[in-house]
């Protein structure tokens, strides 16, 4: 069993019970929340009795170097994870899964996640609240959200979302994984995930 790592930064904690309800633990390692500290208190917790969740709230990290920039969209609460993630696992091979508070795994995650391999990048479908499915092979601006593409960490580990970049962190971020990683990207053509069906 592979071990894979979900990553979600949020301010919208009403969604969180929901998208657990989603998450199968016998398939993730564990799930890290990062909350945004300019809305909520620092020692925010929802799920304090669950050793499979890590939960973060700290308005320090939530600034750029400059300061400029405040969550920038949840932008440098996920580089405050894969930080975390090259610490704490370091040592071991494991995969990231970018899962925002307006997303849900759809159940076919798990059959997905069973054919996967270490040193490769997917990507997969994902069914939008209008009936759409937005298709993982097009990596382009605002065609491809984060909760469509699973990785090795090995593979983007010194890749960073770029905090000034606002709403369309999701696409370049991807982009970026896939420029460095084209030989080792899977198109996988099914549904992965839900958009804003909370």
């Amino acid at each position: 069993m592979k071990k894979i790592i979900l990553i979600t930064p949020s301010y919208r904690t009403v969604n969180l019970k929901k998208i657990l309800k989603s998450i199968d633990f016998s398939y993730i390692e564990k799930w890290i929340i990062i909350y945004d500290g300019n809305k909520m208190d620092v020692n925010f917790q929802l799920f304090s009795d669950n050793n499979k969740i890590i939960e973060y709230t700290d308005t320090k990290i939530i600034y750029s170097v400059n300061k400029k920039y405040q969550s920038g969209c949840g932008n440098t609460q996920r580089n405050y994870a894969l930080d975390y993630i090259n610490k704490i696992y370091l040592k071991e091979p494991v995969f990231i899964y970018f899962l925002d508070d307006d997303n849900i795994i759809h159940p076919n995650f798990y059959n997905i996640i069973q054919k996967i391999e270490y040193n490769k990048f997917y990507t997969f479908d994902q069914l939008r609240n209008d009936g759409t499915i937005l298709s993982g092979n097009n990596i382009k601006a605002y065609k491809i959200d984060t909760a469509m593409f699973l990785c090795d960490f090995n593979l983007v580990k010194d890749i960073k979302f770029v905090p000034e970049n606002e709403y369309d962190t999701d696409w370049r971020y991807i982009e970026s994984c896939y420029k460095k990683n084209i030989k080792s990207h899977i198109y996988v053509p099914e549904i992965g995930c839900y958009y804003n069906y909370l």
